[in-house]
């Protein structure tokens, strides 16, 4: 597995699965896409998103240096990030919890405290999961969500000549390590959603993997290459260039947009920092960075993969 990789043992696995005729989407993008979820008699207009992740102690998160609290906040959070950069609404999650014998209960009190601060934020429903003995604390959330089939946004559409862009800024967390996390999570629902109904937009992933990570996934979707401008890369206070490429967790949006309607994105996003960061071009340039000096340089894949070290 060292050899082979996170994304490698995922093109792996794929391979074996079958695929029903109502799935839209499977593995390779942020969220599954099921077709045909009516909503009380209004047909069949809506889609079913379906997300989930896992959060493992010192591999994700270490203890000592976060809340119970705010790991249930973030636990929930990461996987909202997946629902809005498909454009969509989250509804319900189911919430499986591993922990070992001596944990104590008011640690997982305190937990589930955080999750369902967000859960209530949102107008979330914790309607399930399961409960495990674990050697490690483990929490898996799995989150549904809807949204408009005209609204979906993927990982794919990205033309030669779109601009890519980002909302906020980058490589704060891994210069963080962690600490403090939940106060500097920013929820981009909205954004996403927006995005999503402009149909504007061409393709949107979220940053959990880094920078340059998401972008290498769109153009991988999309059939395309991009040139990242190193100049423009938004880089939070305290990280370098390399945290800001590489780093992931910072659950912002990456999507791509024809030059002409950049302007128009804007402007619905009102506040928001939005920053164009590079630029799709021809699946034979591959992937490459313009730096300062003015010469391109090509780049590998960066950002986190399991079981890589």
């Amino acid at each position: 597995l060292s050899q082979l990789g996170e994304f490698g043992l995922i093109e792996l696995l794929k391979k074996s699965l079958n695929k029903r005729k109502e799935t839209i989407i499977g593995i390779g993008d942020d969220c599954a896409v099921l077709e045909g979820l009516g909503v009380r008699g209004q047909g069949l207009e809506k889609n079913l998103l379906v997300t989930t992740d896992t959060l493992v102690e010192n591999v994700h998160f270490k203890l000592k240096k976060t809340s119970f609290y705010d790991l249930g906040y973030y636990s929930l959070f990461i996987n909202v990030s997946d629902i809005a950069s498909m454009g969509g609404t989250p509804t319900h999650a189911f919430v499986t919890i591993g922990a070992p014998g001596r944990t104590n209960v008011g640690s997982i009190k305190q937990l589930y405290q955080g999750i369902s601060a967000l859960a209530k934020k949102l107008k979330i429903d914790i309607v399930g999961g399961d409960t495990v003995s674990s050697d490690k604390l483990i929490v898996s959330i799995t989150l549904l969500g809807k949204v408009d089939k005209k609204y979906l946004m993927t990982r794919a559409g990205a033309k030669a000549g779109d601009l890519i862009l980002t909302t906020g800024e980058f490589g704060g967390p891994a210069a963080a390590k962690f600490e403090n996390r939940k106060s500097k999570m920013v929820n981009r629902l909205k954004e996403g959603q927006t995005t999503a109904k402009s149909r504007l937009a061409t393709s949107m992933i979220d940053s959990s993997d880094g920078l340059v990570r998401s972008i290498l996934e769109i153009c991988g979707s999309s059939n395309v290459g991009a040139l990242i401008y190193e100049a423009e890369v938004p880089i939070a206070k305290g990280a370098t260039l390399n945290q800001a490429l590489h780093g992931g967790e910072e659950y912002e949006l990456v999507f791509t947009a024809s030059a002409k309607n950049v302007a128009r994105i804007k402007k619905l996003l009102g506040r928001t920092k939005l920053s164009i960061v590079g630029e799709i071009m021809p699946k034979k340039s591959g992937v490459g960075l313009l730096g300062n000096h003015g010469r391109i340089a090509k780049i590998g894949s960066g950002g986190y993969e399991h079981f890589k070290g």
